[in-house]
């Protein structure tokens, strides 16, 4: 009973201390090394329990939210990674990018598919932050939502690229699977540059091949398209 009473007792002083440091680990105007010792402190104690409540709390301030979040990635257990997965729906856009950056870090390879539905989101950094996510959580069943998204015209803003569409090469490039090949040459014709030399180092990890050697970028794109006509 003494025992029991004793950790009651205790419970709310560890919920202020949980408070106070992500009050602190949220307040910009405090040092950044002060920031990153509270929020290192939260992840080390491993809070689990109490960090879900307040990532999931409406009531408390978004900042806040926003740390408890990215510790969550950091605590392994299955507590947290639930969490994480409920957050990918929170109504705000940062917590949602937050959730899916945190799945991301702790390589929940097998949360892919629900991040995968965020390439769908209406807020860009909502959607860059899935396909970054994507990179760490490597997955043939997301190719068909990555090919979709390049040519989705969420993504183009008066018929120009956004910049978007290189972190979706990047993750078809990240899955290591021939499936991405055919979406990765078409995007060897891209008018966006940055899509055209993300697609082809994204053809070298894939393929472990390169035609870089002694060769221009215009060179290398067309050795690109001989070599899948070769593979076909």
């Amino acid at each position: 009973m003494k025992a029991l009473l004793a950790l009651l007792l205790l419970l709310p002083l560890a919920r202020a201390d949980i408070a106070a440091l992500l009050q602190q680990a949220s307040d910009a105007a405090r040092p950044e090394p002060e920031r990153l010792a509270a929020f290192e402190a939260l992840v080390a104690e491993g809070y689990g329990p109490t960090l879900i409540e307040a990532a999931e709390d409406p009531e408390l301030d978004a900042r806040q939210r926003y740390v408890a979040v990215r510790a969550l990635g950091r605590i392994d257990s299955p507590p947290s990674q639930q969490a994480l997965l409920r957050l990918l729906g929170d109504d705000i856009s940062g917590l949602r990018a937050a959730a899916a950056a945190a799945l991301g870090e702790a390589h929940h390879v097998e949360a892919a598919p629900k991040v995968a539905v965020l390439l769908e989101d209406p807020a860009t950094i909502v959607r860059v932050a899935a396909a970054d996510a994507l990179v760490s959580l490597p997955s043939e069943v997301t190719i068909p939502a990555l090919e979709r998204a390049l040519w989705e015209s969420s993504n183009f803003y008066r018929g120009q690229s956004l910049w978007a569409r290189r972190h979706y090469v990047d993750a078809l490039g990240a899955t290591g699977s021939r499936k991405a090949l055919p979406a990765l040459v078409r995007c060897l014709d891209d008018a966006d540059p940055t899509v055209v030399e993300a697609a082809v180092a994204a053809l070298e990890r894939v393929s472990g091949v390169s035609w870089a050697d002694g060769r221009s970028q215009a060179e290398q794109t067309e050795a690109w398209r001989r070599w899948y006509a070769n593979q076909r």
